[in-house]
């Protein structure tokens, strides 16, 4: 039993590709899903996206191309470039 927590724990791979998000089997822990942080809106969304699609197609794109490099395949999801382009993204809406 010991021996299994000394292994190293294989990372799993992001599906790759132009627009694929992280998808919603990343997590370990199921999540419920959330709501559009957008003040009124009351959209359900997958715990994986940032917003609903409505409000994220109305972005500019350059504001989506922003939080998608900042994001880096969730290796900076709390980087603070990546937390300040959220935060754009939401008082753009």
């Amino acid at each position: 039993m010991t021996s299994q927590l000394a292994e190293p724990q294989r990372t799993r791979q992001l599906p790759a590709g132009r627009g694929r998000g992280p998808g919603t089997l990343l997590a370990a822990v199921p999540q419920r899903a959330g709501r559009c942080p957008v003040p009124g809106c009351r959209e359900q969304i997958d715990p994986s996206r940032l917003m609903c699609r409505s409000h994220w197609y109305r972005l500019s794109k350059e504001l989506r191309d922003l939080v998608w490099a900042t994001w880096r395949s969730g290796e900076g999801v709390l980087s603070s470039e990546h937390r300040e382009a959220v935060r754009r993204a939401i008082a753009a809406c």
